[in-house]
């Protein structure tokens, strides 16, 4: 029985470290999964677009509004301003956006667009048809 405790604490104390070091780290380093060849860049070298070669979570935060995650699709273009803010991917699955007093449901396959004030004080979403 002190064998088990013993493995068991070694185990739980990885994982602990494990999580630490994944909530801790940089999440922009491996983010983004591109098709060779498809990488279009701005002029001061951040990523513009690419197609995806993978599915792709993007979470987004605003001091005002909160945090919103979207599910990009693979073999789809993801957009990306000049400062390296997501513009724009198609969905990959269903998401729900807040407008006021009502709820919107953005579906699969169609185009969720971000902007953002001049301040970034505010956040607009958008859903539209594919491009």
């Amino acid at each position: 029985m002190k064998f088990f405790n013993c493995k068991l604490f070694t185990v739980a104390s990885f994982l602990g470290v494990s999580t630490i070091n994944l909530f801790f780290s940089q999440p922009a380093l491996s983010a983004v999964s591109c098709e060779r060849g498809t990488i279009v860049r701005h002029r001061n070298g951040s990523l513009a677009s690419c197609i995806l070669s993978r599915d792709t979570r993007v979470k987004i935060s605003n001091n005002r509004v909160g945090s919103f995650t979207f599910a990009c699709k693979a073999k789809n273009v993801i957009e990306f301003a000049q400062k390296s803010q997501f513009e724009s991917c198609k969905l990959a699955e269903d998401i729900r956006i807040r407008k006021g007093n009502s709820v919107e449901t953005c579906k699969k396959d169609k185009i969720v667009s971000v902007s953002t004030s001049g301040d970034s004080k505010n956040l607009s979403i958008y859903c539209r048809r594919s491009y």
